[in-house]
């Protein structure tokens, strides 16, 4: 699942620094020829040979390979996630489905790139012109940025609230923003954030801000290289983008010297007057992208029914996680979640207290003892995020491909790339579908669901529990067929809907690939078992999935998905579709 990002806040704080099928039964042990789980399980397991049922040691398998050090995280813009993509696709193509992907492959490029400031971009004030990399350095927008007399206005500090610019009074015109309003304080948990996020100076600063030509910030000292490298040259994980319908031109912001914000005021920024007119200038901002790895991986198994085959079930996971990161001690470092952030990175990170710091050392140290020492650790492995559902999918398309009796709609199996970095892969599929996308009926969307014990989840965790989200908010059909089917299948699972509460802080409706289906009308199911102490950090590793309830969930979206490709009408949509280009309302 995509971490918590807040786009809208860091617009403002960033600036300022810085089958009709058979039911495949759920095996209660080992199938035939399979190794039954160990209690505890081991950092390094060799992959068995997969059989027709959804299997504990199928799961096991599989997510050992998917999740290995050798795939180093796995990350959208890295040949790593080449390298997970391709297991997929070896696998997919081993079990006989048919390539969906572009050009009659398996594979679908989501057109990944990485776009750097052009180094020939400048600003020109009363006949000076200022060059990038030198004078001022910039986020890069969407498009180029050709602005020509424009007249500039300051705005006063960063996050400074009051007697704030209308739009009509800024449309057009560069705005100079000064450092961080004295004494602002950064939000230091959720809710801190929230409040800012929330508030109505918050927003009327935001409205000012997209009301804008451009963005100019005052750098209050010289750029290092490291900033001129990261806007002329930026490279890795976070510069990674994506070209989308729907996209709408961004304001440019720019960090420029003191030199060039006196020359822009007509005088020193500290001595300007909120409100006050600046000279006219002219900008001229250019950039250049560079192709990155990304694609996503796309299946399908032809329905069987003459009517409806032309219809689509698409059941998908993320094939991405987060590149590796600096090495720290493992086990270490999961003694210390386990205490003080039991979210993972959704819990705010903080300071042990001498009480803590002791439950801390003697989880590590019988950690280490039993592991044999210290493990050195960089690698995001993504286990449970999204290892768990990219190899569900795996899992359930073999028992499709395998079952005798197929569905009636097709099934469309696609492993998206990109989620972590936006949801990049997904949208760029619902975009550009390799089918039409009328004829996609539903889809399932399954991202976290290896974990969701009591450890993970104090008071709500346990073999019963399972996060539901989206089922109801398009087609309430398909959230009563998906309760349906857990009674009737007997899964036993208790459907937590909390997280898809309106307005939810987490945010969860809009953090995963379901989104990118429903923003186009299709009716969505989310399925997860919650967050736990390793999302989003090193220690996401095979060896503490829980792998007979992995098999229960995935034997249940499995059924889900029967059921759905083998109605006899499509489902009735009866909820409220938005905006295909909007942005995710929760």
């Amino acid at each position: 699942m995509r971490k918590l990002s807040h786009t809208s806040l860091a617009a403002v704080l960033l600036l300022a620094a810085c089958t009709g099928t058979t039911r495949t039964p759920v095996a209660a042990g080992p199938a035939a020829g399979q190794p039954t789980i160990p209690m505890n399980l081991p950092l390094k397991y060799d992959a068995r040979p997969t059989v027709a049922a959804i299997t504990p040691a199928d799961l096991m398998s599989r997510l050992y390979v998917f999740a290995d050090d050798s795939m180093g995280g796995r990350a959208a813009g890295s040949a790593f996630n080449d390298k997970g993509t391709a297991y997929i696709a070896a696998e997919v193509k081993r079990l006989g489905l048919m390539p969906a992907g572009d050009n009659g492959t398996y594979f679908q490029s989501a057109r990944l790139f990485n776009r750097a400031l052009d180094s020939t971009s400048t600003i020109t004030v009363n006949g000076t012109t200022y060059r990038a990399g030198v004078d001022f350095i910039a986020t890069v927008p969407n498009q180029p940025v050709q602005i020509g007399g424009a007249q500039v206005m300051y705005a006063g500090f960063n996050l400074d609230t009051m007697n704030i610019p209308q739009p009509a009074q800024v449309a057009g015109k560069v705005l100079v923003i000064g450092p961080l309003m004295p004494g602002f304080k950064a939000p230091q948990n959720q809710e801190q954030l929230n409040a800012i996020l929330n508030s109505r100076g918050y927003k009327e600063f935001q409205a000012m801000i997209q009301a804008a030509a451009a963005i100019v910030m005052v750098s209050p000292s010289a750029f290092t290289p490291a900033q001129v490298t990261s806007s002329l040259r930026p490279s890795g994980w976070n510069a990674t983008r994506v070209p989308l319908k729907g996209d709408k031109p961004t304001p440019i912001t720019l960090t420029v010297t003191s030199a060039v914000a006196e020359a822009l005021l007509g005088g020193p920024a500290a001595n300007a007057t909120k409100g006050a007119a600046g000279a006219s200038t002219t900008f001229s901002i250019r950039h250049r992208d560079t192709p990155v790895p990304g694609r996503n991986v796309v299946a399908m198994l032809p329905g069987s029914d003459a009517r409806l085959k032309n219809e689509y079930v698409v059941v998908g996971a993320h094939n991405d996680h987060v590149p590796p990161s600096t090495v720290v001690d493992h086990d270490s470092l999961r003694a210390f979640n386990t205490v003080v952030r039991p979210g993972g990175a959704e819990s705010p990170m903080r300071a042990a207290t001498a009480e803590e710091k002791v439950r801390i050392n003697a989880i590590k140290d019988s950690l280490r003892a039993r592991n044999g020492g210290m493990r050195p650790d960089s690698i995001h492995n993504g286990a449970d995020d999204d290892g768990s559902g990219s190899m569900a999918v795996l899992e359930i398309a073999e028992a499709f491909a395998l079952a005798r009796t197929k569905p009636k709609r097709s099934m469309l199996f696609v492993w998206h790339t990109g989620e972590e970095l936006g949801m990049f892969g997904s949208n760029y599929f619902t975009d550009h579908p390799t089918v039409p996308r009328e004829s996609i009926v539903a889809a399932l969307n399954v991202d976290m669901i290896g974990r969701g014990n009591e450890m993970d989840s104090p008071g709500v965790g346990g073999p019963q529990y399972l996060q539901l989200l989206g089922s109801r908010r398009l087609s309430k059909q398909y959230g009563d067929l998906v309760e349906q089917v857990i009674r009737e299948t007997n899964s036993g699972f208790v459907p937590d809907y909390s997280f898809d509460a309106d307005g939810h802080p987490q945010r969860f409706y809009c953090r995963s690939d379901h989104w990118a289906y429903a923003r186009y009308g299709i009716p969505v199911t989310f399925f997860s078992t919650g967050g736990h102490r390793d999302y989003h950090m090193r220690t996401d590793e095979p060896q503490y999935i829980d792998y007979p309830k992995f098999t229960r969930v995935t034997q249940l979206i499995h059924d889900v998905a029967v059921r759905t490709a083998n109605l006899d009408s499509r489902l009735v949509v009866d909820g409220k579709v938005g905006d295909p280009h909007g942005e995710c309302v929760q």
